[in-house]
């Protein structure tokens, strides 16, 4: 819908154009010009608008063939600037939106030296969107606040490539490990863009000593309603440091499980087992429960309870047990990985059941309800090959009548035993 009102519009100031255009050429070989009326500005004001549309269309056309990649030449160059596959590439989006202001403001002033503005006004335009004018003590500059905006968001371009080559080249050849190399990249690319920060602030025509009166306008901010973007700006940088969590991992934080995809300034993305992305506090982490179910290696236990008759050989259910497990290949079942062997636990003696539990560790424990699931398929069909009955609960009703009631009796309801009459 977008693109076709988008199309509609171009054809509209083609067409609006070229008949302008086509009519400023008439009157000029009649050369009465219309008799007088602005044939020629009409013209040239339909084609600046053109141009200008044009020129915002082609730039919407960039930004979003950059976020999607649907070229060779796009796609390579997201590679190169370390965008991942579905992400925005936001700087795109960014410098889309300041050409976007660029060439709109420049239209207007465009239209009025067509429409008659004199040299000298529009001299003094361009000065002025060039030298600025003050604000209180403080000097605005319209064209030096768009070239800073335009220069920061080239300079986090740069940031983003030199990152993501540190990552992916320069540090990969070097004995660190994965999750080590992306924290170097990180902290050096947050330095990094302060650095780029402070030299576009000095290109605006901001004065470095007054950072101080900032930072104190910043600390009472902090103190009035910041805490928390503080608290969660150190607690990231806390994580990269210690990292007790790192991209990839499976966590359990509070109610939420899943695997991390990303550890962020403020937060971290954690993807659930339901394709959810959840973003959780980078504080969270640190101060709630947090259980890492592979932070040193992916090994870890499950369990399998089960209940078989009473009367059933507990032995057969024993052996049966650890050979479901011996035969599964996502059970660790040699011990050659540092962990105990597989282990058929008899529990106890249940209401209705005698309760087992098989127990094992597996090589890969984000697969653990998979395992899980497997081992319940296979303990159903061994049991059922050797006639091993798995128990369910069961209640026995003893009924007891009651004596029949005597002759003479004055009451004929009938004495409950052991127990009070009944009125």
């Amino acid at each position: 819908m977008r693109n076709r009102l988008g199309a509609g519009i171009t054809a509209l100031l083609c067409v609006a154009t070229l008949a302008t255009a086509g009519a400023a050429l008439y009157g000029w070989w009649r050369a009465d010009h219309w008799n007088g009326l602005p044939i020629p500005q009409a013209a040239l004001t339909l084609a600046t608008i053109l141009l200008a549309w044009l020129a915002s269309r082609a730039t919407d056309r960039l930004a979003n063939g950059l976020n999607e990649g649907h070229r060779a030449w796009q796609q390579r160059l997201r590679r190169v600037l370390n965008v991942e596959d579905g992400e925005r590439f936001r700087e795109a989006d960014l410098i889309a939106a300041l050409l976007h202001l660029a060439i709109w403001l420049a239209v207007p002033l465009v239209l009025l030296r067509i429409w008659g503005l004199s040299r000298t006004s529009f001299d003094m335009l361009r000065h002025l969107a060039w030298t600025g004018f003050n604000l209180g003590q403080i000097q605005i500059v319209p064209a030096q606040l768009i070239m800073g905006a335009l220069l920061l968001v080239v300079l986090a371009t740069v940031i983003r490539w030199i990152t993501g080559r540190m990552e992916n080249q320069w540090l990969a050849r070097t004995p660190m490990e994965t999750h080590t190399r992306e924290a170097v990249a990180t902290i050096t690319g947050y330095v990094l863009f302060v650095i780029a920060a402070l030299v576009v602030l000095s290109y605006v025509g901001l004065d470095l000593t007054k950072l101080a009166f900032i930072a104190g306008a910043l600390s009472v901010g902090i103190g009035f309603g910041l805490q928390t973007i503080v608290n969660n700006f150190v607690s990231g940088l806390i994580l990269l440091f210690e990292q007790p969590v790192r991209r990839g991992n499976y966590i359990t934080v509070g109610e939420t499980e899943g695997f991390v995809r990303r550890i962020r300034i403020r937060a971290t993305e954690i993807e659930t087992l339901q394709r959810t992305t959840v973003v959780v506090p980078n504080s969270e982490l640190l101060t709630l429960h947090l259980k890492n179910w592979n932070l040193r290696d992916r090994y870890g236990r499950i369990s399998a309870p089960v209940g078989v008759a009473y009367g059933s050989d507990v032995r057969l259910v024993e052996k049966l047990l650890l050979q479901v497990a011996s035969e599964n290949k996502d059970v660790i079942s040699d011990g050659r990985a540092g962990v105990p062997a597989p282990a058929a636990l008899f529990r106890g003696f249940g209401d209705s059941a005698l309760d087992f539990e098989l127990r094992c560790f597996i090589r890969d424990v984000t697969r653990r309800f998979f395992v899980v699931s497997d081992l319940n398929f296979a303990i159903d069909a061994a049991f059922r090959e050797h006639d091993v009955t798995i128990a369910f609960p069961q209640l026995d009703v003893w009924h007891r009548s009651a004596p029949p009631p005597q002759d003479g009796a004055g009451d004929s309801s009938p004495a409950l035993p052991n127990g009070p009459d009944t009125a």
